[in-house]
């Protein structure tokens, strides 16, 4: 039995308490945002929506990205300064399964009867791994998941915005040749299998505010979105030979980087590269 949502329902609130939280975290794709002065791109394909505004036949529509955006980032240049892209939180959302008997070696590590396991995907954990030791300082890559498990449970949160407080997060480097992450509340701390290793971190905030200290000394915008884009790349290069995820997005940039003459602003090409790796690799980017 695994928990009673997915990890879309998960996802959303947490992302949304961690965006407006005390630490001001913010999604790239807002500063898009504010100069566009949209909230959703949509595809609509109702057809009374449409003619509501007279449109006889529905639009194609467009890709976003093969519109020349350069306007905008001049204007973000010039008139206000760019997110730095340097202090990174990357979250890998996971769906746990609720167990109701802990082993006598979790129970020797505090364990009570109640616990949650989600299990570590061999190739999207090596990817992250890398991505983590390559961006070293730059970057904070971790798994999050739910210390609860119903539909009562997550909405109760939701409601009280205390997602956070109720979710348990591991950086990705700890779980290194690790199968499982078990754990029996919210917090930094559980116990990693298969050699069982108890493992506790600073709390997420904590986290939070040592990457905040660290990117204050990094504040050119321009070469760390080059550096995002490079070391994605090189990650990418070095286990594309037997990691599919790796495979797949090399593929995909390879086909955006022909369409590099589109993007009159080299900012942009370096952050739709990024965006693209963390869309293959299942993370959300967050930035402080």
């Amino acid at each position: 039995m695994k928990a009673e949502f997915e990890e879309k329902d998960f996802e959303a609130p947490l992302y949304t308490e961690l965006r407006f939280g005390s630490h001001r975290i913010a999604t790239p794709g807002q500063v898009f945002e504010g100069k566009f002065g949209i909230d959703a791109a949509l595809e609509a394909e109702h057809p009374l929506f449409w003619d509501l505004f007279r449109f006889y036949d529905i639009p194609k529509g467009v890709v976003l990205d093969h519109l020349r955006w350069g306007f905008m980032w001049r204007k973000l240049g010039r008139k206000r300064r760019l997110p730095t892209f340097s202090t990174n939180l990357l979250i890998q959302a996971k769906r746990p399964v609720p167990l109701s008997r802990a082993s006598s070696l979790l129970k020797s590590y505090g364990f009570s009867s109640r616990h949650w396991r989600f299990e570590i995907t061999e190739h999207q954990q090596e990817i992250l791994e890398k991505v983590s030791h390559n961006l070293r300082r730059k970057a904070l890559v971790i798994y999050a998941a739910p210390a609860f498990y119903t539909l009562d449970d997550l909405y109760n949160h939701t409601e009280a915005q205390r997602i956070v407080e109720n979710s348990n997060f591991v950086k990705v480097e700890r779980l290194h040749n690790h199968k499982q992450w078990n754990y029996y509340q919210a917090g930094t701390s559980g116990v990693a299998h298969s050699e069982p290793e108890f493992i506790e971190d600073v709390s997420l905030n904590s986290m939070i505010e040592q990457m905040g200290e660290f990117g204050q000394e990094n504040e050119n915008a321009s070469e760390n979105l080059r550096y995002l884009h490079k070391m994605t790349v090189e990650t990418c290069q070095e286990i594309q030979d037997h990691n599919p995820i790796a495979k797949y997005y090399l593929r995909l940039h390879g086909r955006l980087m022909r369409l590099d003459e589109l993007y009159e602003i080299e900012e942009t090409i370096h952050y739709s590269t990024f965006n693209l790796f963390c869309n293959v690799a299942k993370l959300k980017w967050l930035v402080v």
